[in-house]
């Protein structure tokens, strides 16, 4: 049988759906600004100090933690301590890893718990079924290959050790992906690099995924926009010592014979979401948790995601388009109580 298979094309990049707002009067500093490439995407940092430093040696400072992360996390590095980890993949011994590492897998693991399931990291094989990993072939597997992808699933059979920090697996088979709160960590760390030179006040984005610091030296609050999927800045957040993540959906899934499949997976069914938000953001104080919420949450839904943010304390978002066109947002605390923006963009 022949499938006509469309992907969906982004309209902007989906690193966009949140953007640092700066408006510098005449007399003010311009802020110091370092970007480039990192995890598959980008960074953007922005440095509000009196005496900001040589940019350079800086950002060979900050490119030198990226690539010690990537060395640890990275799928897509052979010879990356996840991959050696997925290639020993009957292993049921302790393989010894990074504190990096060892740390962003036990948030992964309390996030699993604290989310009934919804964030998965071990989705691999199910990813691969699916046509979203490797092989970029998009189709709709056989339910035998989904019920044997769902047998090497679960972050339940992931064990972890601190001190030597190592993890193993409890259950041969299982292969893990943290790309769900790299990023987010990765912000977190750049953040914690520049507090140790003194850089207090400033903003590190890392594929979309910011971490707010200090305010301002003129004391105010960093201004994050929030974009709708409608393409326009839906929401202006004044954040200081906080960070935001965003997952989005619209840009991302494929028809196959007039049905729409998202490339949100629902790790308890092992199908794409039925119908997932059309975007989801979080705050917390660390950036890799909001990262690792925001794509719960995209599973969860609306209803148990915002029960489940005001059982666990962090602020939610949930933004859908409904049949007429029309934006719809259903939020808790800090996005509930901020105005929707006028700003045209």
């Amino acid at each position: 049988m022949h499938h006509s298979v469309r992907s969906s094309q982004p309209a902007i990049p989906a690193a966009f759906l949140i953007s640092l707002l700066l408006l510098c009067p005449a007399n003010c500093q311009e802020p110091l600004r370092i970007a480039g490439k990192t995890m598959g995407s980008y960074y953007s940092i922005v440095i509000d100090s009196a005496a900001p430093p040589a940019a350079a040696p800086l950002q060979q400072q900050i490119e030198t933690v990226f690539a010690d992360l990537n060395r640890q996390m990275s799928t897509w590095d052979q010879n990356s301590e996840i991959s050696r980890f997925n290639q020993a993949v009957d292993s049921t011994e302790w393989f010894p890893v990074s504190r990096d590492f060892a740390t962003v897998t036990s948030e992964a693991r309390r996030l699993h718990t604290l989310t009934s399931g919804a964030l998965e990291i071990t989705l691999a094989p199910l990813i691969e079924a699916w046509g979203f990993g490797r092989s970029r072939k998009k189709r709709i597997p056989p339910d035998a290959e989904i019920a044997a992808a769902l047998q090497l699933q679960g972050t339940q059979f992931i064990e972890v050790r601190d001190d030597p920090p190592a993890i193993r697996r409890t259950r041969p088979g299982i292969q893990i992906s943290l790309n769900a709160l790299a990023p987010g960590y990765a912000a977190d760390r750049i953040s914690e690099l520049l507090r140790e030179r003194g850089l207090k006040a400033h903003v590190v984005d890392v594929g979309g995924e910011n971490r707010a610091g200090a305010a301002k030296r003129t004391g105010e609050p960093w201004r994050l926009g929030v974009e709708s999927p409608l393409g326009n800045l839906h929401k202006i957040l004044e954040l200081t010592e906080k960070s935001i993540a965003t997952s989005g959906d619209y840009r991302n899934f494929f028809v196959i014979d007039g049905q729409r499949f998202s490339h949100v997976l629902d790790p308890r069914t092992g199908r794409p979401v039925a119908d997932p938000p059309a975007s989801v953001s979080v705050t917390h104080a660390s950036c890799m948790t909001a990262d690792g919420l925001a794509t719960a949450m995209m599973v969860l839904g609306s209803e148990k995601g915002l029960q489940l943010a005001k059982q666990a304390g962090f602020d939610v978002m949930f933004l859908n388009v409904d049949s007429s066109g029309k934006l719809v947002e259903q939020s808790s605390g800090q996005f509930a109580s901020t105005p929707t923006s006028t700003d045209p963009r």
